[in-house]
């Protein structure tokens, strides 16, 4: 694959900054495991832990409950057989209501997998099917992790807080877990405590099963869920919404790390375009003749290509669909055998995507593709107008982000009152943007010695996105976050 830069990567690239030096000083570890385990085997390891560090009448118990949720999981999975793809073609919440209700019909086991099921799709209903399992089945660990895992999604460490103690005195927290735990305890206050737990925990040695799980807490809303939102906007004719929901088909986000093709809501949402519209219609025209070269990963996609279909290049107009324009720019990137010059693109684009970005309607695609073009060409001015678009109107985090990395003073300089005012107000847009809190952090203490409240705030912002430690390739890992952790000790240990 090409060096070359994906539209994707829009605001994720900062420039050389006064806050390098000190994330240089963070980053003492290197940790270069590639991300393997998913969320679930996660959950597996944590089961593990629960059935080995038990006592042995309590490990039977555990046993016992393993082999009922097999059962039940063996079931779940006839079940989805049986329905089909209810999920990517608008009928989402009456999938979740058909598992519910076989759910209630079952004890503790099959309330347990549904709820796990849920998990991301229905976060409110997963936690209550949790709360039901384990009040039919108490104090079993498997279901007081999963409501430990609820709790501190929502933010409420109070109650997250004992569950986890619970759970670390009968030698049943899994490692994977340390940083959720020592999440809480450092929203309550408690950096001493977060830090020794971090310090004795095994967490170093399964930090890949960690950042999983950080995803599976913070990770935001379920692309799923979004999809079927859009899914059902389109088959009303939202055009809108069916180019958002094409291009997140084709970038559909898996973890931190993982994007790719989403096979079943792609061609779902491709039978819909061509229910909607007419064969003969722009739009459909131009991705059907694209479709073959861009669900085929093993073919390379070419200009020949895109001169056949008559777009972008040459003297061919954008295509109707922004979303396609995204998905094909990036493709052309990922195949080239050399870098791309995208300054003939920006020329001959970016008066029709400013346009498409700026009207009434607004199209967040096209919004996308102006700022990795005028980026690519090194067009700061113009760069600088669609950040503040993205940020003030689209309100979208990483167009925040590129304003503040690319306004900031160089190494060396003091930022002005302009800038501060910047800062904090996009701080209060997005308030758990561990970037901003960084940035903050250094100009308030120019030393790059923070005090212990700056790190637990940067720690617990940190520990939700992973985002400091993301690299030009997008690969995020714990790494800051472990560096992290030992300035904490580190300012702890100065602490009068």
């Amino acid at each position: 694959m090409s060096d070359a830069p994906h539209p994707n990567a829009i605001a994720d690239r900062p420039r050389g900054s006064a806050l390098a030096p000190l994330l240089l000083a963070l980053a003492a570890c290197s940790c270069g495991d590639a991300p393997s385990a998913p969320a679930a085997a996660a959950r597996a390891q944590f089961a593990d832990t629960a059935k080995a560090q038990a006592a042995p009448a309590s490990a039977d118990a555990v046993e016992e409950f393993l082999q009922q949720v097999r059962v039940e999981s063996d079931a779940a999975d006839a079940r989805d057989k049986q329905q089909g793809n209810m999920g990517y073609t608008g009928r989402l919440a009456e999938a979740i209501a058909s598992e519910v209700a076989y759910a209630e019909k079952g004890g503790a086991a099959r309330r347990f997998v549904v709820a796990n099921r849920l998990w991301a799709l229905a976060p409110a209903t997963s936690e209550r099917l949790h709360r039901s399992a384990d009040e039919l089945l108490p104090d079993q660990p498997l279901i007081v992790y999963e409501l430990a895992l609820h709790y501190t999604r929502n933010d409420d460490c109070p109650r997250a807080l004992p569950l986890w103690k619970r759970l670390k005195t009968v030698g049943a927290l899994p490692p994977q877990a340390t940083f959720l735990y020592a999440y809480c305890q450092l929203a309550t206050g408690d950096e001493r405590g977060a830090y020794d737990l971090v310090q004795t925990s095994k967490v170093r040695e399964t930090h890949v099963g960690a950042e999983k799980m950080s995803y599976a807490v913070f990770g935001g809303t379920d692309y799923l869920t979004l999809h079927d939102e859009d899914y059902r906007k389109a088959e009303a004719g939202d055009r809108v919404a069916l180019d958002r929901a094409l291009a997140r088909a084709f970038d559909w986000r898996s973890d931190w790390w993982n994007y790719g093709q989403n096979a079943a809501a792609r061609d779902a949402l491709h039978d819909l375009m061509a229910r909607l519209w007419s064969a003969q219609k722009r739009e459909r025209a131009e991705w059907d003749c694209l479709w073959p070269l861009l669900i085929d990963s093993e073919r390379k996609l070419g200009v020949a290509d895109l001169d056949r279909c008559q777009l972008l290049v040459g003297a061919h107009s954008y295509p109707a669909s922004s979303a396609l324009g995204r998905i094909v720019l990036g493709r052309l990137a990922a195949d080239a055998e050399d870098e791309l010059d995208f300054s003939a693109f920006h020329a001959r684009h970016a008066a029709t995507l400013r346009e498409r970005a700026y009207s009434s309607t607004g199209d967040f695609e096209a919004l996308r593709v102006l700022a990795f073009l005028q980026q690519s060409v090194g067009d700061e001015a113009g760069l600088a107008q669609t950040d503040e678009l993205g940020w003030k109107r689209y309100r979208d985090e990483t167009f925040a982000r590129s304003r503040i990395e690319h306004a900031h003073p160089a190494p060396g300089q003091t930022p002005d009152a302009a800038f501060r005012a910047m800062l904090q107000q996009a701080m209060r847009d997005f308030p758990q943007v561990p970037r901003f809190i960084l940035i903050d952090a250094v100009y308030r203490h120019p030393d790059g010695e923070l005090p212990v409240a700056d790190l637990s705030r940067l720690l617990q912002a940190e520990t939700r996105d992973l985002n400091l430690s993301q690299g030009q390739a997008g690969v995020r890992s714990s790494t800051q976050l472990l560096s992290m952790y030992r300035r904490l000790g580190q300012a702890l240990n100065a602490t009068p």
